[in-house]
């Protein structure tokens, strides 16, 4: 959900209350104000701590990358697969549009396929452009649930993603249009289990943190996330009922009455949610899950990711003329090859440190700490990829 889908006032209240809880909130597509990232006096802050990458644009800046706990390169959306994002020119302010680097009034696309994706060493190469651009963010890669999405995944561990989200057809914000929420992607769990089964098939499961989203909202949701394969879980509609919406359904119209998904200032100003609904919601989330896993007989949610056989289809559903055979959603992955990881063991080797702007960066110390000027000379050649990255990072 970035600012523009939403309201400021909605989309700092989301990163309050998740920095607060010790999660993670996402700026979504579309930059976000440097001064978000300063402490307020009461300890709270308002900054995201993934900084989503749609495209080269839309607010994309050294800072903004650097000023990161997680980079998340937006293949495409569960919502509006295929079709990419767009928020419509009403809802581009001026506020939005200096954020974005754009002009108010002026409807923004970004086209289905990235800008500079077409293939996986292209995500390769976006992927080392990022990590040199914050060696110490996590690198995130969003896919969409639909059939083949697996061997997807499979391309992008193997192209060094440390996080891979996997999102649902559910949900949808004020940046999408009606076809695509009514029409476009698969759910969740379709896409899940199959990313976890191929990952776990080539050994590759252990490389990677594995994440769903598409309209999560109940303790229930999780624990068959966990099942199918998940280790992280994203929300979106419920926190936003937390803090006021009452599902309208016209997010793209620019004219929420709750001051949510809209721009309008008088809207705007009938916002009323607080940091504090959405942490209340979380915690109540968390002890109803503790309930389940306790009844399952789980200490942890990591002990639960990939246990599959503790999902059973209801046999009202088994019974019924035209149910689907669910048996190979529901088969465990840790069955289908034995003694190799389930879930994220280990860390992707990118090698920030032998870069060489990163070599460099001893004798620049002075200059970069002091402000002075430098000259050096090295030999560079064509093998030495995103070359200043590093030293960006470092400036910004």
């Amino acid at each position: 959900m970035s600012y523009g889908s939403i309201s400021k006032e909605a989309h700092t209240a989301l990163a309050v209350a998740m920095n607060a809880i010790g999660g993670k909130s996402n700026s979504g597509e579309g930059g976000e104000d440097a001064e978000r990232s300063i402490v307020r006096a009461d300890g709270s802050c308002a900054r995201s701590a993934i900084k989503q990458v749609a495209s080269g644009r839309f607010g994309v800046t050294s800072n903004y990358l650097a000023d990161a706990d997680e980079l998340q390169i937006k293949m495409a959306q569960g919502a509006k697969a295929g079709e990419g994002g767009e928020l419509l020119g009403t809802k581009v302010s001026a506020d939005i549009a200096r954020t974005r680097h754009t002009t108010p009034g002026v409807t923004l696309v970004s086209p289905p396929p990235h800008h500079d994706i077409y293939s996986i060493e292209d995500l390769k190469q976006l992927i080392y452009d990022l990590k040199s651009a914050n060696e110490g963010a996590r690198v995130s890669v969003k896919l969409v649930s639909e059939v083949g999405v697996g061997v997807v995944a499979a391309g992008v561990v193997k192209a060094l993603a440390d996080h891979i989200l996997v999102a649902g057809h559910d949900g949808g914000t004020g940046a999408a249009r009606w076809t695509g929420i009514k029409y476009a992607g698969l759910p969740w769990e379709l896409g899940l289990a199959e990313t976890h089964q191929t990952l776990v098939l080539n050994g590759l499961r252990g490389r990677v943190v594995l994440q769903t989203d598409g309209q999560l909202k109940t303790a229930r949701d999780v624990a068959i996330a966990a099942l199918l394969g998940a280790e992280e879980f994203g929300f979106a509609t419920a926190p936003l009922v937390a803090l006021g919406c009452v599902y309208l359904r016209r997010c793209h119209q620019n004219s929420c009455a709750v001051g949510i998904a809209t721009q309008d200032p008088e809207l705007r100003a009938k916002f009323g949610g607080q940091p504090e609904h959405v942490i209340n919601f979380f915690h109540y989330l968390a002890e109803d899950l503790r309930t389940l896993m306790a009844r399952l007989g789980f200490c942890t949610v990591r002990e639960m990711v990939g246990h599959a056989e503790r999902l059973r289809v209801r046999t009202d559903y088994a019974s019924a003329k035209g149910a689907l055979d669910l048996s190979s959603l529901l088969q465990p992955a840790h069955e289908m090859r034995r003694g190799v990881a389930t879930h994220s063991v280990e860390q992707q080797q990118h090698d920030v440190a032998g870069r060489l702007d990163a070599r460099l960066l001893p004798q620049l110390q002075e200059a970069l700490q002091g402000g002075t000027t430098a000259d050096i000379e090295v030999a560079i050649g064509n093998t030495d990829r995103a070359f200043g990255t590093v030293l960006s990072y470092h400036v910004s």
